[in-house]
């Protein structure tokens, strides 16, 4: 329940559909798996950039 309310809020926020939440959280996930978020203190970035 909170996740849903937290994906409504950043969908909200950034002016994008659901599907784009869900798209920038799985990638945001599989880049920490892979090491290439170029950051070392383990922070988001501050800016997301959705290709589509």
């Amino acid at each position: 329940m909170e996740l849903e309310a937290a994906k409504e809020i950043l969908a909200e926020v950034f002016r994008i559909r659901l599907s784009e939440v869900d798209e920038m959280i799985r990638c945001r996930f599989e880049a920490e798996d892979i090491g290439s978020m170029g950051s070392e203190d383990g922070l988001w970035p501050q800016e997301f950039c959705l290709e589509g």
